[in-house]
């Protein structure tokens, strides 16, 4: 898709694990801002200690050949959920592929090399790369 999105991470300050947990509309400055106060005012009152950021911006993909008047339409609408490709890195997961359709993201998957590995002389696949479903976050 021709749009440009935030993916949204929230962080337990007690452990230092970080997860990607949504995406939003829009990677400008006021977004991101609008988002986060959001994202915090819905933690007050709740156990646990737990930091929202926003710091990655992912074009959206589709499926490859279609065409453009296609993609104009697709662009248009809102779709509450999507699939990023995620590599773990750590305590800290990192957003690689943003895809509308999940056939589209493990497509992407399964073309990255080190997403498999070799055991036994038989191939498996790695841990540290998997899909994700995202919610959009308005």
């Amino acid at each position: 898709m021709a749009k440009k999105f935030s993916v949204i991470k929230k962080k337990d300050l007690l452990s230092g694990e970080e997860r990607i947990v949504a995406y939003s509309l829009g990677d400008d400055e006021l977004s991101r801002t609008k988002v986060l106060k959001k994202l915090h005012r819905s933690l007050k009152g709740k156990q646990g200690a737990f930091s929202y950021r926003c710091d990655e911006s992912l074009y959206m993909h589709l499926l490859p050949g279609l065409s453009e008047t296609t993609i104009r339409e697709l662009s248009k609408r809102l779709y509450r959920t999507a699939y990023v490709v995620c590599k773990k890195t750590g305590k800290s997961e990192k957003a690689l592929y943003l895809a509308l359709l999940k056939d589209s993201a493990l497509r992407f998957k399964a073309s990255i090399p080190a997403a498999t590995l070799k055991d036994k002389g038989a191939d498996v696949p790695n841990p540290d790369f998997y899909v994700k479903e995202l919610r959009l976050c308005l």
